[in-house]
């Protein structure tokens, strides 16, 4: 996975309450994706290239329905300022952030959404102290998982992202 400088894709973040969120990624240098449903049947990879056509005719595709970033081709340093000037800038929540691996390369969006969820769910179970849905449900989904920083809808986990995807 070689891109010449870091993209962002990014879902349903649009609207003029993230127009400071462009301005960040602006700042950094940073390769701006939105991804609208008629892409959405293209890999993660194509779209980080900016490859691959959209469907002709998606009007029966759904918007996902949360907002979500993807972070493509950005080291661990570059990663960690991002998510924390996203942090400080107290933008509205985005509860749906992963990292492109080598895992989720050629996984479409809404593969990637309902792992998403599925990691989210592993996370809010095991913090309320029950077990994962499925024996060894857990350890399936950090095999596969495309590494998320979120595990709340809220930004102040952050900090901790850096070090759990490395």
């Amino acid at each position: 996975m070689k891109f010449k400088s870091g993209t962002i894709l990014m879902y349903e973040c649009s609207g003029p309450e993230y127009s400071k969120l462009r301005q960040i990624f602006a700042m950094l240098r940073l390769r701006m994706r939105p991804v609208t449903p008629d892409k959405y049947h293209l890999t993660l990879a194509e779209l980080a290239d900016g490859k691959g056509d959209p469907l002709e005719d998606a009007s029966d595709v759904k918007p996902v329905p949360e907002r979500m970033l993807v972070f493509c081709g950005l080291n661990q340093v570059l990663l960690a300022q991002v998510l924390e000037v996203i942090r400080l800038a107290k933008l509205p929540p985005i509860p749906m952030k992963a990292v492109l691996t080598m895992n989720n390369l050629q996984w479409n969006t809404m593969q990637l959404y309902e792992e998403l969820c599925r990691e989210r769910e592993a996370v809010q179970a095991q913090q309320n102290g029950q077990a994962p849905a499925e024996a060894g449900g857990e350890e399936n989904a950090e095999a596969e998982a495309p590494k998320t920083e979120e595990t709340k809808p809220e930004e102040p986990k952050t900090e901790e992202t850096p070090e759990e995807k490395a």
